[in-house]
């Protein structure tokens, strides 16, 4: 059954919603309904659970940022900005959470990434997960390195969208995203 484009929308504003305010192992499938005013029976005919709706947000996310950067710059400005833009939900996704959550986020974020890599994405940390001996562990290293990030981010509250951070971040991108060259 086809999810309508206003259900679909609404499910995921309220997941983004709740995650600026809380750790993904806090929130609930009822919070979610409650905030999309959805009944919790038609969350569950479209989805089977809250990482099934986070990973169609991801996936939604990362076709934005290819979109973006096909339009922009390069991967790691484009990521580095979704970092910095969207520190506070990272955190909440894959550093705050007390009861191993992060590790099923992560694993989500994982599945999208080689998802899009298989799919025949061009931009260059794709082809590189695509292209290597081992994908799923090309696609955790990336995931990971976000995870990484967001961990550094957290350590010291450091401000995601501030500048100098901004430049530190697209640095680390573009170092680790080069790596393909020699490999």
């Amino acid at each position: 059954m086809a999810i309508s484009i206003r259900t679909e929308l609404d499910l995921q504003r309220a997941m983004y919603e709740l995650l600026e305010q809380q750790s993904i192992s806090q929130i609930t499938v009822e919070q979610i309904c409650q905030r999309a005013l959805i009944h919790r029976s038609s969350f569950y005919r479209y989805y089977t659970d809250k990482f099934d709706l986070l990973a169609q947000m991801v996936m939604k996310a990362l076709e934005e940022l290819l979109a973006a950067e096909q339009a922009d710059a390069a991967g790691s400005v484009v990521m580095s900005r979704y970092i910095g833009t969207h520190t506070q939900v990272l955190r909440h996704l894959l550093v705050t959470n007390t009861e191993g959550d992060n590790a099923r986020s992560q694993q989500v974020i994982n599945d999208c990434f080689l998802t899009i890599a298989h799919a025949g994405a061009m931009d260059r940390v794709f082809v590189m997960i695509r292209n290597a001996r081992q994908p799923d562990l090309t696609a955790y290293l990336v995931s990971g390195a976000i995870t990484s990030i967001v961990q550094w981010l957290s350590s010291d509250r450091r401000d995601g969208g501030d500048p100098k951070i901004q430049a530190a971040i697209e640095t680390t991108l573009a170092s680790l995203f080069s790596l393909e060259q020699h490999i």
